[in-house]
């Protein structure tokens, strides 16, 4: 059933859908396979109405319309990388970012029984834009207001994952520590391993040779 026209996300939505396209065994792999695909995740989060998406995909195309969403989101992943790594980020990116972000829908009031209410203006018929800006826009809130210090990668490498770190202590560096989290500790566990062997391999070769020698 497709969930009511919120109009909004949450930076959970934001990371969900940069997490659209994944990391499965070294392998990429697009869960954004299909315009039906991509639908279904927007409409599915009230970011936009379902009728209203097909409709613009018979316009555009479905190759374009596709496009056109993969190219955001691949975009504003550039930028939560950047943010996070603290690097400068890419100058297309954030103009393909601020392209979408005109796409917002303006608030206005509107009268109200009880003297006024909040609307929406709608810049142009662009359900698809509107809905990609509602994904970008905690992204932009979280910039704005300075708390992005709690965005984050997992830090397995085989994953980067994106997330929010809730935890209180804000230390969180995997998705999930029973899955990612125990994954690097059995990494670092077997490198440790093969340090102590090399070094008792070196010590007894050494040993051994100064035995030949004083022989």
């Amino acid at each position: 059933m497709t969930a009511e026209h919120v109009h909004t996300a949450d930076i959970d939505a934001t990371a969900d859908f940069l997490n659209t396209l994944s990391i499965d065994d070294a392998a990429r792999v697009e869960h954004l396979a299909t315009t039906d695909d991509a639908v279904a995740f927007l409409a599915g989060r009230g970011l936009a109405h379902e009728d209203a998406l097909r409709a613009q995909v018979t316009a555009a195309g479905e190759r374009a319309w596709l496009e056109r969403v993969r190219l955001t989101r691949s975009a504003l992943r550039a930028l939560w990388d950047a943010e996070v790594e603290h690097r400068v980020p890419d100058a297309a990116a954030i103009g393909a970012i601020n392209a979408v972000l005109r796409e917002a829908p303006r608030i206005e009031l509107v009268m109200g029984d009880d003297c006024c209410g909040i609307g929406h203006r709608h810049t142009a018929d662009d359900p698809t834009g509107e809905a990609l800006s509602r994904l970008v826009e905690p992204f932009v809130a979280a910039v704005a207001v300075g708390t992005t210090d709690r965005l984050r990668i997992c830090a397995n490498d085989d994953c980067r994952w994106a997330f929010e770190d809730t935890s209180r202590a804000g230390r969180r560096r995997w998705c999930d520590m029973t899955s990612c989290g125990n994954v690097a500790k059995a990494r670092r566990y077997r490198a440790r391993r093969k340090d102590a062997g090399a070094e008792a391999a070196s010590g007894t070769a050494a040993a051994a040779e100064g035995s030949t020698a004083a022989g």
